[in-house]
């Protein structure tokens, strides 16, 4: 079993529907990107916070305790290693099911814009 299999596993998750409901109705959901700044910047869910998996490992300390994260990226594999690492440091945090591609919802950019090498 790979790593991710393992992230998506074992990760608390939930679908965009649920994730969209969340972030409309109560604010004490706050809704991470960790993929790239070049994914974020072509194509994005608005008020989503940039902090790339690399970053969020390093800095989760910076991150209020109080809040609770849901967690996105191109499929939801990496969100699914980012959720299940604040899981087990002691935070409340999602995956969101299926990542940009499955968010049926309005975004800024699209996927059209991302180059891939």
């Amino acid at each position: 079993m790979s790593q991710d299999d393992i992230c998506l596993d074992k990760a608390p998750s939930v679908s965009p529907e649920e994730a969209k409901k969340l972030l409309e109705t109560n604010k004490n959901y706050i809704l991470l990107d960790v993929r790239t700044k070049m994914e974020y910047d072509k194509w994005r869910i608005d008020g989503a916070k940039l902090i790339q998996l690399s970053e969020l490992i390093k800095n989760y300390k910076k991150l209020d305790r109080s809040k609770k994260y849901l967690i996105v990226c191109l499929s939801g594999r990496r969100s699914a290693c980012a959720a299940y690492a604040l899981k087990e440091l002691g935070f409340e945090a999602f995956n969101i099911q299926g990542g940009m591609l499955e968010w049926p919802y309005e975004t800024i950019g699209s996927f059209e814009d991302i180059e891939i090498p």
